[in-house]
């Protein structure tokens, strides 16, 4: 069975605000869900709910499965718990809980869960697209910028765009530089006034009402809208050959034909890239210039991802809206990420300037520069609301692209990334296992009917929705560290490094193989010493090593390795012992999304893997890559043969495929 009806389908204008307890509606139409692991168990557990009818829990093991399946489990109304005896260690999956009267939905859960979760290495490959504007002023911080990503395991790229560019020149820079690049682009941050694009056919007679509802006559909040989405989506067909719209307030709405902004009210494909713009240009409420602000922007994101920033695990909810249902984006990621009674209802800016929060979630009626029940621009300039991450909602200040904007004003102050969060829903949660905020960005902007969207307005999948801030953030950054050095004697590489200013569990090494673009984690427990010998590296050759601190972090949504910035060292590896008796091996990456892996050792005659019925898997090996292929997700038995020099030995281990 699948739910699929949805109980919210609600066309609104921002034009008063309520605050309720009665009539709370986003508590009512959101499961909040905290999940422990212990063993090869996870147990999900969500407060009492009065509904008639029956929970229903689903679960995917992988992200990219998007296909929720049939239930795992039905539970009565009165549940509050639910318990999964197959998540094992060095896994994840995601559950999705409905409250639900026969087809009838009353409220969503979601929650990724991790067991151990394997630490997250290669984050992917980023292009910085930079306001030229800041070439000469901001290198040092840029280099700093790029200097913290690679370490944290991005690839990363740059160039530059003048702010007086059409929106369809930087386009084609982006397509240059990702077609250009020596490695796959997943991410795009887009620094300084980078060219706006305009895009949408926002109005009552055209594809789609302005997401806050304000059609002509009430507002005129009509037209194109900026769309960064713009630039995340590589091979979708924007045009700009048929919307006519020109009743907006502000010209900078109005769309005729060809004049540079375009048709597309909903996205024409989905966006490949994550996208998030930190532009802090026309921010005059704030004493500070431009380039201030940006430089200062720099030097907080690299206190924040270098953990000389801290700031209390909890968040806080002021819910303006009491009959509307845009809060439960702030509730349900939240209960992700904190124990239920870490989840406050306070009030935005007074509850902020006493103290920090490292979310927080703020929504009433607004306007460009204020949104009513949480201040103005001006009040975010004369407080120091203390967050790292915020989420606003309210009318205007989603459309970003004007003075004093309400929702980049955070960014000027303590945080480091906002965005519009309920219009529609957004989906974050996977940050409690180590995401960076941008995968669940895209995930949220290429949302269509897979998460509750929350059919406010339409607002799903439009060209409008959009991340202000750094999308490689994540909720928990380790310290960095600053050199590694390594030599090879005696068969062995040596290494030593600087030690790691900060709080982690010890450090993990990793061999690179260039060459087979392979990665070996060499110690399986971490090492608090800030030195190591790697003493079953078999082959010589040149090597590249990786020194990072490492961490279990235990969150309300399970545990998972974290990993702080590294630093490399390259060595000439020579090992002549030929006679030595290698039977030692290794699997990595253990468990693998992918189903191939890399096992290190010497003298291997034989691989098998077999299944949980003591079935043998057909799979491919070549030069000590494994490859599973197509067969099911989940826990194998590989074993091992090697030569001695006498007699075969063997050895075996469990492999996971998520």
């Amino acid at each position: 069975m699948r739910l699929t009806k949805l109980i919210l389908s609600v066309f609104v204008l921002f034009i008063a605000t309520q605050k309720s307890v009665e009539a709370q509606v986003a508590k009512t139409q959101v499961i909040m869900v905290n999940a422990t692991t212990t063993g090869n168990t996870a147990t999900i557990k969500w407060p009492t709910k009065t509904f008639t009818g029956n929970y229903y829990i689903y679960k995917r093991v992988s992200l990219s499965t998007m296909d929720w399946g049939s239930p795992i489990a039905t539970l009565s109304s009165s549940s509050t718990s639910y318990t999964d005896n197959n998540l094992m260690e060095g896994t994840s999956a995601e559950y999705r809980v409905i409250a639900a009267n026969g087809s009838q939905a009353q409220a969503f859960g979601y929650i990724y869960v991790g067991n151990k979760l394997t630490e997250i290495l290669q984050k992917g490959g980023i292009l910085l697209m930079i306001d030229s504007t800041f070439i000469t002023s901001l290198a040092s911080e840029i280099t700093r910028l790029e200097n913290d990503l690679e370490s944290e395991g991005w690839n990363v790229g740059k160039f530059y765009v003048g702010r007086s560019q059409a929106a369809i020149e930087g386009k084609n820079l982006l397509k240059t530089a990702v077609n250009q690049s020596s490695f796959s682009v997943t991410t795009l941050m887009l620094l300084g006034n980078v060219p706006v694009p305009y895009s949408g056919d926002f109005s009552a007679a055209g594809a789609s009402p302005p997401p806050d509802g304000h059609v002509e006559g009430s507002g005129n909040h009509t037209g194109a809208w900026p769309a960064d989405a713009y630039y995340g989506d590589l091979d979708g067909a924007w045009t700009d050959n048929f919307v006519i719209r020109t009743s907006g307030n502000q010209s900078r709405h109005h769309n005729i034909v060809g004049d540079g902004k375009f048709d597309q009210t909903k996205l024409p494909s989905d966006l490949e890239l994550e996208v998030g713009r930190v532009d802090l240009s026309r921010m005059t409420a704030f004493t500070s210039s431009e380039t201030e602000l940006m430089r200062s922007y720099f030097d907080r994101n690299h206190a924040w991802r270098t953990q000389q920033r801290t700031v209390v695990e909890r968040a806080l909810v002021d819910n303006n809206f009491g009959s509307l249902n845009l809060a439960s984006t702030g509730y349900h990621n939240f209960s992700a990420f904190f124990p239920f009674d870490s989840i406050q209802d306070k009030d935005y800016i007074t509850s902020q300037t006493q103290g920090s929060y490292l979310w927080s979630y703020g929504c009433g009626a607004g306007s460009y520069t204020s949104c009513n029940g949480i201040g103005n621009t001006n009040s975010i300039r004369d407080n120091n609301i203390n967050n790292v991450f915020t989420i606003l909602a309210g009318s205007f200040f989603g459309d970003f692209d004007i003075t004093n904007n309400f929702l980049r004003a955070p960014l000027c102050k303590t945080s480091l990334a906002s965005f519009w969060g309920g219009i529609p829903k957004w989906y974050v949660h996977t940050m409690a296992l180590g995401k960076h905020i941008g995968y669940g960005a895209r995930t949220s902007i290429n949302n269509q009917s897979f998460y509750f969207n929350g059919q406010f307005n339409n607002a799903h999948y439009l060209v409008s929705n959009a991340l202000m801030g750094d999308p490689t953030l994540m909720n928990r950054h380790l310290p960095q560290v600053d050199w590694v050095m390594a030599s090879s004697a005696s068969n062995q590489v040596k290494l030593n490094w600087s030690k790691a200013q900060g709080t982690f569990d010890g450090y993990a090494v990793y061999r690179i193989d260039t060459a087979q673009n392979t990665t070996f984690r060499v110690n399986p427990q971490p090492i608090t010493d800030t030195f190591y010998t790697d003493a079953i590296n078999w082959y010589s050759g040149n090597y590249k090593y990786e020194v990072r601190p490492i961490k279990l972090e235990t969150t309300a949504s399970g545990s998972y390795y974290n990993v702080g910035g590294g630093s490399f060292a390259f060595v000439d590896h020579i090992n002549s012992n030929k006679s030595k008796k290698k039977m030692a091996f290794s699997v990595y990456p253990n468990p693998s999304n992918t189903g191939v892996y890399r096992i290190e050792g010497t003298d291997i005659t034989q691989v098998q893997v077999i299944d949980v019925v003591g079935k043998q898997v057909p799979f491919e090996w070549n030069h000590g890559q494994l490859k599973l292929g197509a067969v099911p997700s989940g826990v194998y038995t590989l074993q091992i043969r090697f030569n001695d020099g006498q007699a075969q030995t063997s050895a075996t281990t469990q492999i996971v495929k998520q």
